[in-house]
């Protein structure tokens, strides 16, 4: 009687929750789209949060440069040391380093901000108020350097309109996607300035949230292992400590080196574009290292609107900024990226690019972004795993043993 009892209960224990995930999983599946809706309303009022453990994250290297040069003026080493004024010092350091390096973050995104969108502004304003001339005068260039070869053709499009006709639809693509008809414009307006208003509210309150963490981070820290040392067994609250530092080494490693390698990538873009004399060059080379953050498609994306752009304002710089930019590519490809980013994630090419097309297609931008070093920290979790199970049955750990 006994053992029927534990063996029911071994039953209930096993069996049950398998159940419950595959329940779970079928009604995801199934309502998938109200899944994502509840999903997407939960971050829109977490969205102050996030942008705090964002900031943080970002802050947090800034933070600690700047703890260490501070504490080597602050702090001076004796051999019987207060420690309460120590703590008061060092927390007097970590307070005042946590607000400098947020502010110094901030800084440069609202530079770059107030030095981009003008310019981007003005730049789509000129476009659209000129498309014709523009489409027209690459027309002609191309004309004329096929030694009209197409004169016939351009002609007899000018003279029945087919050409306006395709100028016009054009421009009127353009005005529906930018949604700037004369009709909604007021309310588009509205719209734009109160989502503007909002997103200053969430970025002040994210601040906030970004100091509070950067001064407590160690408290944190201690919190999350004493509930992760509380709930588990020793052995699985030795593993989760261990998928967390290694999550964290990944995340930082490829996120913190493709920033880095992104800011380079854009000043290198600057100066050439500079010295070639092109036009935009603030703009397509901030295009340039904003998307360069994306691994493998990130460079093609920044390059075409940015080429789109050059050619249809002159035909000649944007052929020479192609140029340029996919010889930018090739050495960011084979020298600056692996000697800044090196193998931060440790997985294949493949993993690579199917990280980013499922990131990509779930969440867009910030999918493509984090889903490398989220695939990366998902098939570490289950390769460690797949070692310990190894070693519980006496088997080869290696992947080459089962070839």
């Amino acid at each position: 009687m006994q053992d029927d009892k534990k063996q029911s209960s071994h039953i209930i224990h096993k069996y049950v929750p398998a159940a419950l995930l595959v329940i779970l999983f079928y009604f995801l599946i199934d309502r998938f789209t109200g899944f994502l809706s509840i999903v997407s309303a939960f971050m829109d009022i977490l969205q102050p949060v996030f942008l705090g453990l964002a900031i943080a994250f970002l802050a947090n290297p800034i933070m600690m440069f700047f703890e260490r040069l501070l504490s080597r003026f602050l702090i001076r080493e004796n051999k019987k040391p207060n420690r309460w004024k120590l703590k008061r010092k060092k927390d007097f350091i970590r307070g005042i380093c946590a607000v400098l390096a947020v502010t110094l973050l901030v800084a440069i995104v609202a530079a770059f901000a107030v030095q981009i969108l003008p310019q981007f502004i003005e730049t789509v304003q000129y476009l659209i108020n000129h498309l014709y001339e523009k489409i027209v005068g690459v027309i002609d260039w191309a004309d004329e350097l096929t030694g009209y070869a197409f004169a016939d053709v351009m002609e007899a499009a000018r003279t029945d309109g087919r050409i306006y006709v395709w100028i016009d639809t054009a421009e009127k693509w353009i005005r529906d996607y930018l949604n700037l008809t004369e009709d909604n414009l007021a309310s588009t307006l509205t719209e734009y300035s109160l989502h503007f208003g909002r997103i200053i509210v969430n970025v002040l309150i994210g601040i906030f949230i970004a100091i509070y963490m950067l001064i407590s981070k160690e408290t944190f820290r201690g919190h999350s292992k004493r509930f992760v040392a509380a709930a588990f067994r020793p052995d699985i609250a030795e593993f989760i400590l261990d998928v967390s530092l290694r999550g964290n080494q990944i995340f930082y490693g490829f996120i913190i080196g493709k920033i880095i390698d992104s800011i380079i990538i854009g000043i290198i873009c600057w100066i050439g574009m500079t010295i070639l004399g092109l036009n935009y060059s603030m703009l397509c080379s901030f295009i340039v290292g904003v998307t360069n953050v994306i691994p493998v498609f990130g460079p093609y994306i920044g390059a075409l609107p940015t080429v789109i752009l050059l050619f249809v304002t002159d035909p000649p710089q944007g052929i020479i900024f192609l140029i340029y930019i996919l010889v930018l590519q090739q050495v960011d490809g084979n020298l600056i990226g692996p000697k800044i980013l090196g193998d931060s994630t440790g997985i294949s090419p493949f993993w690579v690019i199917f990280a980013i097309v499922v990131g990509g297609g779930l969440f867009g931008f910030l999918g493509m972004l984090l889903g490398v070093p989220t695939i990366a920290l998902l098939l570490y979790i289950l390769d460690q795993i797949t070692i310990r199970r190894c070693k519980e049955k006496n088997l080869p750990e290696k992947p080459a043993d089962y070839v």
